[in-house]
């Protein structure tokens, strides 16, 4: 009785062993997992990694290399670090996060601390930019929410190597924007957009605009002068004559026109306000300036 009572209590002994062995082992993953992907909280003189850190394993050895590539060929172009990092799981917050990843690992020291990095964390499903330097006014709080707007299907459908590709390009083409003096933002984009297009002709459009305009003055004065014509020519008094005098019993009333004044209800519908544009910016733990957003997808 006492051999079998000792063998029960090795078994508990041995199964609380294996259950604390468990739990450190868990834990040792899962602080793998969320560890930052920096080698101290010091900012490096020189660059640390790659433009392209795919963690999370979302493109192929192939779309990785092409992706890489067109990174670099922007960045060394532009003068700006152009970065995307993926990541399984981050800790803290993954605007803090974004911001540690780009200073810790010296994407600042290429070109005088100008960049703009995008993150995805799959957990979360989150999403989040970091930009520095010049990057901060190139990157505008409007040209950001465009751009993630653009990307936003693609990163919904799962299609990652797309949406690296309109960030690329949104990026390239942001960046020309700055480097001309006019940074995309609420003033400049429907101007620019405008001005693009080779086949402007300014003297047409004028010219369109003074017909449009004598047509739209014209037509209705035409219609509500028809309106008042009820005056009409009668051969005949024979309808006013009765032998007692006149007597006039036709009475007809005619509506003319009519006016309704409407004043259009403000509506809330919680989009974002973008009244002053230009670029917010905040503190990262290292002491430097970031623009940014972030968001889930």
């Amino acid at each position: 009785m006492k051999k079998i009572l000792s063998t029960n209590k090795h078994i508990h002994i041995l199964g609380l062993i294996s259950a604390i062995f468990i739990f450190l082992f868990t834990s040792l993953m899962t602080y793998a997992d969320q560890s930052p992907l920096w080698d101290d909280y010091t900012v490096p003189a020189t660059r640390q990694k790659e433009r392209l850190l795919d963690e999370a394993e979302l493109l192929s050895s192939s779309e990785q290399a092409e992706i890489l590539g067109r990174l670099n060929e922007i960045s060394e172009k532009q003068r700006c670090n152009v970065v995307i990092l993926t990541v399984n799981s981050h800790p803290g917050s993954i605007e803090a996060f974004a911001d540690d990843y780009f200073d810790y690992n010296g994407f600042g020291a290429d070109f005088n601390d100008t960049g703009i990095l995008f993150v995805l964390s799959m957990e979360t499903r989150e999403w989040a930019i970091s930009t520095a330097g010049d990057g901060i006014p190139a990157f505008t709080d409007y040209g950001q929410e465009e751009m993630t707007d653009e990307m936003l299907p693609y990163l919904k459908d799962g299609n990652y190597y797309g949406a690296f590709e309109v960030y690329i390009d949104t990026a390239d083409r942001y960046l020309d924007q700055f480097h001309a003096g006019t940074p995309y933002d609420i003033e400049s984009s429907s101007r620019t957009a405008y001005d693009s297009e080779s086949n402007y002709d300014p003297k047409s459009h004028i010219f369109l605009s003074i017909i449009i305009g004598l047509a739209t003055a014209i037509i209705p004065i035409a219609v509500m002068a028809a309106k008042l014509n009820t005056v009409h020519i009668n051969n005949s008094a024979s309808e006013y004559r009765t032998h007692d005098g006149i007597h006039m019993n036709i009475h007809t009333d005619t509506f003319l026109t009519s006016h309704v004044s409407r004043t259009r209800k403000s509506e809330n519908n919680g989009s974002r306000s973008h009244s002053g544009g230009g670029s917010s910016f905040h503190t990262s733990s290292s002491g430097h300036s970031h623009g940014g957003s972030h968001g889930h997808f």
